[in-house]
C-alpha cells in the first residue's frame, strides 16, 4: 500500500505525525515508538531565546482528562541546534519545527528564529501564532501586520 504524501511541499512517507507541542523534540518518546515509522515529527515550540513558561501550577487533572498551561517553555534555538537537531537527524522522518517569537512577540522576534531555522536541515516550520497559554502581549504581532 502506498502511504507517501506531500503535505505543503513536505514529502512524508505516511500521513502519521504527532501534534506539535506534545512530543518534545522526539528523544523523550524514542524509547516508546520507532521514530522512523512516523511521517513527520512536529517539535515542541522553539524561540530565539529561552523562555521559562508559566508559573506553577501548570497542569490540572479533571474528570475528563487534564488542562495545561505550560506557556511555551523552551530552552531556545541554540539548545535546539546543539541537542535536538543531532538527535533528529538520525531518523528518516520529516522534521517540522514549531517556532514562535518569544516573549516580545514582534515580527522581528519571529524573523530572528525563522532565519536561524532556515539554515538548518529541517523540512518545514510551523508558526505558532495563537497559543492560548501565554500573555496576549506575546502575540502583539497581529497589531504589526
Amino acid at each position: 500500500m502506498k502511504t507517501e504524501i506531500n503535505f505543503a511541499g513536505i514529502k512524508m512517507k505516511n500521513p502519521i505525525t504527532v501534534a506539535s507541542g506534545t512530543f518534545g523534540y522526539g528523544s523523550e518518546y524514542s524509547n516508546f515508538i520507532d521514530l522512523n515509522k512516523l511521517g513527520a515529527i512536529i517539535t515542541k515550540g522553539v524561540s530565539y531565546v529561552p523562555k521559562t513558561g508559566n508559573k506553577s501550577p501548570r497542569v490540572c487533572e479533571t474528570p475528563a482528562g487534564m488542562i495545561n498551561s505550560i506557556g511555551l517553555e523552551n530552552p531556545g534555538i541554540d539548545y535546539f541546534i546543539d541537542n535536538a537537531m543531532p538527535f533528529l537527524s538520525k531518523y528518516d522522518t520529516a522534521v517540522i519545527v514549531n517556532a514562535f517569537g518569544g516573549a516580545g512577540g514582534t515580527v522581528k522576534d519571529y524573523v530572528n528564529v525563522c532565519e536561524v531555522l532556515n539554515k538548518l536541515d529541517i523540512d518545514g516550520v510551523e508558526l505558532n501564532l495563537s497559543c492560548p497559554n501565554v500573555s496576549s502581549r506575546m502575540y502583539g504581532i497581529w497589531n504589526n501586520i
